[in-house]
This record gives C-alpha cells, structure tokens and sequence, in this order.
C-alpha cells in the first residue's frame, strides 16, 4: 500500500494545517524551538508566534524535513518546497503501517487470512484513506495509533503494558485521543471482571494530556490554553451525526462505501465485547466530532472518522464468503469516488466559487454541489492549466498559506511529485514512468498477498 500512494505524493503542502504543522517540524530541526512564522501561527509567549495544532505529527516528520533540507541544498531549491515533498512521505508510510495492523487486527477477531487482507485493501481503496495518504493532516496518525491500540488490548495480559506509550502518544497526536484509554480500560474491565486491568490506559491517558499541558505552557502561558475555539454543544450532536454519515459533502456512506460492507455481518458478532470495542471507539469520535463544527473546512469526506476507519474495516475481514463481493464491489466504488483527488487538490472547487463570487450551498445537503459530484469538472481544469503553468515560479513561492494571493498557483498543476520535476531539468515523463513502475510494484505486492491466501 505504502508504495502505490508513495508513487502520487503530493509536491505542495496545500492546508493551513500541513503548513503550520510543517512548520513546527523546520523550525525543531534548524532552531530547535516550537515557534513558527507568524503567519502560521497564534501570538504566544515572548512575542513569538506557535502553531495551534498538534505536535505528534511535526516530531515525526522531523528526519523527513531534515533530509529535505539536504537536498534543498544539494539541488539549490527552496527549502520550504524540498522539505513539504519530504515530510509528505511520512503520510503513506503511516497508512500501510495501519493496512498491517488491520490485517492482524481482522485476524485477531478470527477472520481467515483473506478476510484480512480484503479488509485492509477495503481500507486502502475504498475510504478517504485513499485522499488522506496524500494530505498533511493529524488523522491518519490518529487512525492509525487508534487501531494498535485496539489490537493491543485485544491481545495477551503482558501487551497491555504497551498501551500506556500509545494511550499518551494518541492524545499528542491529536486531543480526541484522549478517548482511547477510558474505552479500553472499561472493555479490559468487563473483560477481566476486575478494576485493575483499567490502570494502565488510564495511566496512559493521563500522562499524554500532562504532556501536552506542559507543552501548552511555555507557549501559550497556561496548561489549559490551546488558543483556538473548543466548544462542544449537545444541541448540535443530530445535525452532526447525520451530516458525517449521510449528507452528500461529507457523508461516510458517500465517501467511504466499503464500510458499508459491515452489513452483511451476522447479528450475533454485533454482541461480542471486542466487536462492542470496536463500534464504541467509531462511535466516541461521531459523537465528539459531531457536537463541534463537524464539517472539517477544507476537507473531503468525512477526516473526523478517519480515525475510527481502520477498527471499522478490520470487521469486515469477518464477512462470509459469499458476502464479500459486497465489499469488494463497494471498495471498487469507494475508489471510483475519491480518485479524482490522486492527480487533483480537491481544494480547488472552493477556490473556483471564490473567484468567480458564487456562492455554494451552506447547508452541506446539495448533491449537485457535493464534492464528488463537482470533482471530476475541478480536475479536468485542473490539468487543462497544468499545461500552462511555470512550476519553476509555484516551486518559488512553496510555502505560502492557502489564504495567500499566490495560492492559487498551486491548484493549476497536477498534483503529484513527478510533475514537478522539470523545476530541477527532469521531464516530468522519466518521473511518471518510475511512478507508474512503483505504484504497479505495490500493486502486484497486495495482489500477491491476496493471490497466496489459501481460501479461495
């Protein structure tokens, strides 16, 4: 899986959220502090400005930004472009790190070795995984410490003790993590008949939410300031619900079919405790995310479930034989939905309604202006102006925020890594041929996986 996203990494960070968590990631390894540019961050302590988003995602990308700074340098590019094409490498390799641990997860719940594997591929292909393994965004991190989290609980007594770094590092990755270890903690109970097995997440939990209070403080001047907007209101919590799971802009049932595929399940697996787990962990993030602003902004489908996808996917591994063509049909529609997004930033079609003063529909119910409807007409004109644009001057102004007047540079280019390349002389045709060759690599990989499974 790793390999077929690696081979359409998006060139330009496009999100608010990717620029300034990238720049946390600069700014550790050539300053060693937290601060950012101001203008993608928050005022903090000392006049210097922070960004007010997560900090697991920014550490990790750190050796991703410090290569890219090499070869920055090497190749006398500008650095905000080599290191935003680097640090995105980190994003397929924590989804085929999450297709792992959905097969071993489905496996652990007792599906056959096919089962697994057509779980994860469901996953791959026929959810927004498939847009998000392209998108600098804390989700997939969420997703994916979110699913071994689960698998570790399930497993032996001695496994549980590696929930304490997860448990911590889920709420570092971002804050609605802060549900995993009580829900572990309250299966490991019910499980064990037995309060003690609860120590443990719960520890965890704790120690991730005092680390980012102390990660707060010195930045902001208070544990407690995160410095941007978190209500919640019961009030919201229908429209929310039924806005992620069914409206046309961001519905699961839209943008990720291949869940859909659960239905096909015997009643009987609804009932069991490690299944219960599973649905309650999907559940806490529909509900927490939908008694906020659920619509995510920029986004494409449903990002606030992303987390809760792999547990939902693995389930599927548990399907019976005859009612898998169901899912493997759904993850075919599922790619056919979010495709257009592999060559395409899906940010362009409100990009296009503000150029041209129209305005969209605001309740997120149309069909004729949801996202996968207008996608196709977005990336058609898409790549119509890639025809007509410089990379070398989008490769010079890497970096700027969406909202800035030269963004819209990067939503005329076909948005993977090869079609940059005449930037540094290469044709962008010698970068599609090895693409092409990388993605047909990760191809054959999975269909091999699939193929030596022993049930036919």
């Amino acid at each position: 899986m790793t390999l077929f996203f690696l081979a359409f990494l998006l060139p330009v960070i496009y999100s608010v959220d990717g620029l300034s968590m990238l720049a946390v990631a600069e700014s550790l390894v050539t300053q060693h502090s937290f601060a950012v540019p101001k203008t993608l961050g928050v005022p903090g302590v000392g006049g210097l400005y922070y960004s007010n988003w997560y900090p697991l995602l920014s550490v990790l990308a750190v050796p991703f930004v410090g290569l890219g700074m090499i070869v920055a340098h090497l190749t006398h590019l500008p650095v905000h472009f080599v290191v935003g094409a680097f640090a995105m490498i980190l994003q397929p390799i924590l989804i085929g790190g999450t297709t792992g641990l959905i097969v071993m997860l489905s496996s652990r719940l007792g599906s056959s070795r096919r089962g697994s594997v057509l779980a994860a591929i469901g996953y791959a292909f026929g959810t927004v995984a498939l847009v998000y393994a392209r998108e600098f965004y804390a989700d997939p991190l969420l997703g994916l410490i979110t699913v071994a989290v689960i698998y570790l609980e399930l497993g032996s007594s001695r496994e549980r003790f590696e929930l304490v770094p997860l448990a911590a590092l889920a709420v570092l990755a971002k804050p609605p993590g802060v549900i995993l270890g009580p829900l572990v903690g309250l299966h490991a109970t019910l499980k064990d008949r037995s309060l003690k097995p609860m120590l443990l997440p719960l520890l965890g939990t704790a120690t991730g939410i005092l680390v980012y209070f102390a990660y707060n403080h010195p930045r902001f001047g208070g544990a407690l300031r995160f410095n941007r907007p978190l209500t919640f209101s019961l009030s919201k919590l229908p429209d929310g619900v039924a806005g992620q799971l069914l409206s046309p802009w961001r519905g699961l049932i839209w943008y990720c079919p291949a869940v859909l595929a659960l239905a096909g399940l015997s009643g009987r697996i609804f009932r069991r405790l490690d299944v219960l787990l599973i649905l309650s962990t999907a559940l806490a993030y529909l509900f927490l995310y939908s008694m906020r602003e659920w619509t995510g902004g920029l986004s494409w489908g449903p990002r606030y479930l992303v987390p809760a996808l792999p547990g939902l996917m693995a389930l599927s591994g548990l399907l019976e034989t005859r009612s898998r063509m169901a899912l493997i049909l759904l993850t075919l529609l599922g790619f056919l939905v979010n495709v257009p997004t592999l060559v395409s930033y899906y940010e362009r079609i409100d990009q296009e309604d503000n150029l041209s003063q129209r305005v969209p529909d605001t309740t997120h119910w149309s069909f004729a202006e949801a996202p996968f409807v207008r996608i196709w007409g977005s990336m058609a004109r898409e790549i119509t102006d890639a025809q007509h644009t410089d990379v070398r001057s989008l490769v010079r102004q890497a970096g700027q925020p969406e909202n800035s007047p030269d963004s819209w540079r990067t939503l005329r280019i076909v948005a993977v890594w090869w079609w940059m390349l005449p930037a540094v002389g290469i044709p962008w045709a010698f970068g599609a041929a090895i693409a092409a060759l990388i993605a047909s690599t990760g191809v054959l990989l999975v269909s091999w996986a699939l193929l030596n499974t022993r049930e036919i």
